[in-house]
C-alpha cells in the first residue's frame, strides 16, 4: 500500500470512528438523529468500499444497488443476481455439535464433497456479480484437501472469501496454517462456543478446548510471521444456557489471541423435533411435540433474554403459529434477494437454514443459476413475504411459514 493509500485508509478509519461516536450520543431531535445516522452510514459505506476495492467493480456495485432496491420492494422476480453466496465445499463434519442437524446425525442430502472442477465452473459462472463467497455450510470445509486451492481460485477472481471451521481436521504443523494464510482467505471463523473445557465439550462432545485454542494461536502466529493482514480471525460463541456465564472470559480470550469475539444467537432447530433421523414425521400428537419442544428450549435457551428470539418465547408460551408468517415476517430476511446457497452437489437452497432436500430449488451444476434464481420456486419463496400463499404453493417452500429466521 502506497503512502497516499495508507493515509487515506487511516483518515477514513478516523472518520468512521468519529461518526460512530456522534451516533452513540443522545441528540435533541429526531431529524438531527436521522442526519447523524445517515452520515455514519455514508462514512461506513465509503470506508467499506475503499477497504474492499479489489473485490468491487462498477458492475458489482450496480448489481448490489439494484438487488437491494428490489429487496426493499419485495419483488418476486429479481433483475440482479445474489452478490453473497454460500458454495458448500462439503457437508461432512467430524464433530457432534448439539444444536446442528449434521452433528445430531440427521440425514439430509447424501454426504460428499464438491470437486474442484465443479467449484471452478460455478465461480466462473457467478464471478461477474459475486462479491463474497462462503465455503461453509453443513460440514467443515477444512476436511476438503482442495480447500486452499478453492479459496485461492475465488480470491484471484476478485471475490472476498470466508470459511467457518471447528479446526478439528486442521493440521497447522503439517503446513496447513501457512497454506491457509497464503490462500488469500479474507476471514476465518473458529467455532469455540466456550471459554473452558466444560462449556466447550457441552456443545462439541469429546473434543479438546486447549487443542482448538492452540490451533488458533498457530494461525495468528503464522499470519504475523508472513506479515499478512489476512485472514481476519473471529471466534464464534453461540450463546446457550451452558455457556452464557463465560461471555466475559471468552471476550478476554479473544483479546489475548488477537481475534474478534462474535456472540451469536443460536438457532434451536426445533423444526427437526417432530422428525426422525431420515426427516420423516414421527407422528407425535400436538401436545407431545409441544412438550418435547418446551423441554428442548428450556435446556438450551440462555436465561439472558437478549440472546433469545421472539419465536422461541412464543413456543415456550404455546402461542407460536407458523402459518401466521405466510404473507408476513417477524424478521426482514434478505436471503431470497441478496444471497443464495449452492450445496456440494449443486442443489440450490433459499437460505442457510434449509437442510431438507425436498426444499431444493434446482441444481446449478445441471442448469444455469440464472434460470433457478427466477424460477417458480424462488418466486414463490419471495411472494410469501408480501402475499399469503395457497396451500399448494406452500408445499416444500421453506419461506412459507418461516418468521424470517429459520427456527
Amino acid at each position: 500500500m502506497s503512502a497516499i493509500q495508507l493515509t487515506l485508509d487511516r483518515q477514513l478509519a478516523r472518520t468512521v470512528r468519529f461518526t460512530a461516536r456522534l451516533k452513540s450520543r443522545p441528540v435533541a431531535s429526531r431529524p438531527v438523529a436521522k442526519v447523524v445516522s445517515g452520515l455514519d452510514l455514508l462514512a461506513r459505506g465509503v470506508f467499506h468500499v475503499w477497504r474492499n476495492r479489489r473485490y468491487l467493480s462498477a458492475l458489482k456495485l450496480a448489481n448490489m444497488a439494484v438487488v437491494n432496491v428490489q429487496f426493499k420492494l419485495k419483488t418476486e422476480r429479481v433483475v440482479g443476481r445474489p452478490y453473497k453466496m454460500k458454495i458448500e465445499s462439503t457437508n461432512i463434519c467430524n464433530t457432534k455439535c448439539q444444536l446442528c442437524p449434521t452433528g445430531l446425525g440427521i440425514e439430509g442430502r447424501p454426504k460428499g464433497k464438491m470437486t474442484l472442477e465443479q467449484y471452478k465452473r460455478l465461480i466462473d459462472q457467478l464471478r461477474r456479480y459475486l462479491y463474497t463467497v462462503d465455503l461453509s455450510m453443513w460440514g467443515d470445509p477444512l476436511i476438503v484437501p482442495e480447500i486452499y486451492e478453492m479459496i485461492r481460485y475465488a480470491h484471484d477472481r476478485g471475490i472476498w472469501t470466508y470459511i467457518s471451521s471447528n479446526l478439528h481436521a486442521f493440521k497447522p504443523n503439517k503446513g496447513q496454517a501457512e497454506a491457509l494464510v497464503r490462500s488469500g482467505l479474507d476471514m476465518l471463523t473458529c467455532s469455540l462456543h466456550g471459554a473452558s473445557q466444560a462449556t466447550y465439550e457441552a456443545y462439541q462432545p469429546g473434543k479438546s478446548f486447549e487443542e482448538a485454542v492452540a490451533k488458533v494461536r498457530q494461525i495468528v502466529e503464522v499470519r504475523r510471521r508472513l506479515k499478512s493482514a489476512t485472514p481476519a480471525v473471529q471466534l464464534n460463541f453461540v450463546v446457550t444456557r451452558y455457556n452464557e456465564h463465560e461471555r466475559a472470559a471468552f471476550q478476554e480470550l479473544a483479546d489475548e489471541l488477537g481475534c474478534t469475539a462474535v456472540f451469536s444467537t443460536a438457532s434451536m432447530n426445533v423444526r427437526f423435533l417432530g422428525l426422525d433421523k431420515k426427516l420423516q414425521p414421527l407422528g407425535l400428537a400436538a401436545d407431545v411435540l409441544a412438550k418435547k419442544t418446551r423441554e428442548h428450549l428450556e435446556r438450551w435457551l440462555p436465561k439472558d433474554g437478549s440472546h433469545v428470539l421472539g419465536p422461541y418465547r412464543q413456543m415456550l408460551e404455546g402461542s407460536f403459529r407458523g402459518e401466521e408468517f405466510n404473507g408476513r415476517k417477524m424478521f426482514d430476511c434478505s436471503w431470497p434477494w441478496l444471497m443464495s446457497v449452492i450445496n456440494w452437489d449443486g442443489t440450490v437452497c433459499a437460505c442457510c437454514g434449509s437442510f431438507d432436500p425436498a426444499e431444493d430449488l434446482g441444481n446449478a451444476l445441471q442448469r444455469p443459476f440464472a434460470e433457478i434464481w427466477n424460477g417458480p420456486k424462488y418466486r414463490m419463496a419471495r411472494r410469501s413475504f408480501k402475499r399469503k400463499l395457497k396451500p399448494s404453493q406452500c408445499e416444500n417452500n421453506p419461506c412459507a411459514t418461516c418468521p424470517g429466521f429459520m427456527v
